[in-house]
């Protein structure tokens, strides 16, 4: 398993020609969407469902190297024609959210 979640996060980090450092949260997140997945092994139910007896919630995957917009909050000096968001590449979610 660790091959395999190396090799997924090789891909993702090669596909967006994205820095190696991000290489941990690459393994996360090829962890955490093989956990959602259906295997083999398990044909009927993805491991998070044999592990927690529920159904996972899939509706918030997000690409790894997407892009995405984020909002710049709390800036001090407010002016009309300065961004309001800055383009960034998704990399993994926030231990904690959804």
């Amino acid at each position: 398993m660790n091959q395999t979640l190396v090799k997924l996060s090789h891909a993702m980090l090669a596909t967006y020609m994205l820095a190696e450092f991000l290489w941990e949260l690459a393994v996360v997140h090829a962890a955490y969407v093989r956990n959602m997945s259906y295997t083999k092994v398990l044909p009927r139910a993805t491991p998070y469902q044999v592990w927690f007896g529920r159904k996972p919630n899939v509706s918030h995957l997000c690409e790894f190297g997407a892009p995405v917009w984020v909002l710049l909050q709390g800036q001090n000096v407010q002016c009309k024609m300065l961004p309001k968001s800055q383009h960034c590449l998704y990399v993994g979610y926030d231990e904690g959210s959804h």
